[in-house]
């Protein structure tokens, strides 16, 4: 008897460079197609990747020109996950506040129980308290809409300042090879932990 194979994954990642995977020394080496080889072999289910991201974006760029693209989208995704927010914490004309009134924007229109990462840590001392101001608002924000919460910042925060440059790409801003397998470690975890491989298997 023979059983009619399994459809395949759709994996839908939103975010800035990080989810581009700049700074590692291949594509393949980012956290989005780590995570999508983690899902296929945990799910033993081929794994379709859809990346909206875009270099550069903030929580703005994300509303203006990710939700569109997500929302277009011919299928419904299995697993959707955002990194968004250092780029709102090192350009002009972010705040705290305009974060979170774009976060909360965003993650009203993500499909329920996404995996959304708050802010990492940066080393500088004013930057550092603004990206943990607006972790805290992420982890509120993930918690009101139902999604499930990856704690990039205190990830980030455990490597130090003496081994921050072990995890970071010369440009002493983008994690390195080393940097993006720790991302994929706490999407992962919070992947597992939330339940969804199980249903994925079935």
């Amino acid at each position: 008897m023979h059983h009619a194979p399994r459809e395949g994954l759709r994996y839908v990642a939103l975010g800035d460079s990080a989810a581009q995977g700049v700074g590692a020394t291949s594509v393949t080496r980012g956290y989005v197609p780590l995570l999508a080889e983690r899902i296929r072999r945990a799910s033993g289910r081929d794994v379709a990747v859809t990346n909206l991201s875009v270099s550069g974006a903030t929580s703005a760029d994300v509303v203006r020109e990710q939700l569109p693209r997500l929302a277009d989208l011919p299928f419904e995704p299995d697993v959707v996950t955002l990194d968004i927010g250092g780029n709102d914490v090192v350009f002009p004309g972010h705040t705290p506040a305009t974060f979170e009134r774009n976060l909360d924007e965003i993650l009203a229109a993500l499909p329920p129980a996404s995996y959304v990462a708050d802010v990492p840590w940066f080393m500088l001392p004013v930057l550092g308290r603004r990206s943990q101001r607006m972790s805290v608002l992420t982890a509120a924000l993930v918690e009101r809409h139902g999604h499930h919460l990856v704690p990039l910042h205190r990830v980030s925060r455990e490597t130090g300042r003496l081994r921050y440059h072990r995890y970071t790409a010369g440009d002493f801003f983008h994690p390195n090879d080393l940097g993006y397998e720790g991302w994929a470690d706490a999407f992962w975890g919070t992947i597992v932990a939330s339940g969804r491989l199980e249903e994925l298997r079935d």
